[in-house]
């Protein structure tokens, strides 16, 4: 364990806020959001002289719409967080240039929070986070991804689609996650054999897009979306009043301790008047 106190004291308030909900981080969704640099990116001044940036740590990166604010290049970082959809509650983040891919760290993000003891069993993404790579290393973690998929060559000439025959398309009838494999079963079982597994991975995930379960989870990745605006507009992650990489990542780690402090209180404190506690 670390001797730095704010990473144990980090995991003391998680260790004891899943000691209160053990159920806490199983389903999760991930995402990330841009956090503005307290600098310009401007590298040149009012006369035209070339100049360093303020804080060379930053770098430019691409936001995308939300709401009524438009979508653009930003001059920061990015917070790549990682959520419990049952709670709402953070489990593990990082801060990274804005610059950087959002796909590269989900990954780690998941055996962060498995090695804080939280038994992540369903990882929910958006659109973006849509690669081969990502679902065969949630796979290969004993997870399910659930994200959809992106209009690639192959999708748009029906790889996606589940398995046919001259009966119909084929129906799901289970997965095998040590297997990593889907079963699928002719409609009229008159085909020989009547079933077949098919390997699991981006065209084909453990939970099949088409199916309700998908559908019902995948609407749950707002988990992430509302902790992003209860950080910025309750916990002052933003606007930012440091530079230096180093020291982004403290604020956010300290912002974070503090979201997750309270609400342990909470818990603590309703924890007198009954057991039926609802999340916080």
């Amino acid at each position: 364990m670390s001797d730095d106190p704010l990473p144990r004291c980090v995991n003391w308030v998680l260790a004891s806020l899943h000691h209160e909900y053990p159920g806490m981080g199983a389903w999760v969704a991930f995402d990330a959001t841009d956090v503005r640099a307290y600098a310009s990116g401007r590298r040149t001044d009012r006369y035209g002289n070339q100049r360093p940036p303020s804080d060379p740590d930053a770098s430019w990166g691409h936001r995308s719409a939300v709401s009524t604010r438009k979508g653009g290049t930003f001059y920061g970082f990015k917070l790549h967080l990682l959520v419990c959809v049952t709670t709402g509650l953070p489990l593990a983040w990082t801060i990274q240039t804005a610059k950087d891919a959002e796909s590269h760290f989900v990954l780690n993000l998941l055996s962060e929070a498995r090695d804080r003891g939280f038994p992540v069993e369903i990882a929910i993404g958006d659109k973006g986070y849509d690669s081969q790579a990502l679902h065969l290393g949630c796979m290969a973690m004993g997870i399910a991804p659930v994200i959809p998929i992106r209009a690639t060559d192959s999708v748009k000439r029906g790889a996606a689609g589940p398995p046919y025959c001259e009966h119909g398309s084929w129906t799901f009838a289970g997965a095998d996650y040590a297997r990593r494999a889907t079963k699928w079963r002719c409609p009229s079982g008159q085909c020989s054999p009547a079933s077949r597994w098919v390997k699991a991975d981006r065209l084909h995930p453990l939970i099949p897009r088409e199916s309700k379960r998908f559908r019902d989870l995948y609407w749950k990745r707002t988990a992430v979306e509302r902790e992003f605006a209860n950080l910025k507009e309750r916990w002052s992650l933003v606007p930012l009043r440091v530079r230096g990489i180093d020291r982004v990542r403290q604020h956010a780690d300290l912002t974070i301790l503090a979201r997750l402090a309270c609400a342990l209180l909470r818990t603590r404190r309703t924890s007198f008047s009954g057991p039926n506690r609802e999340p916080v």
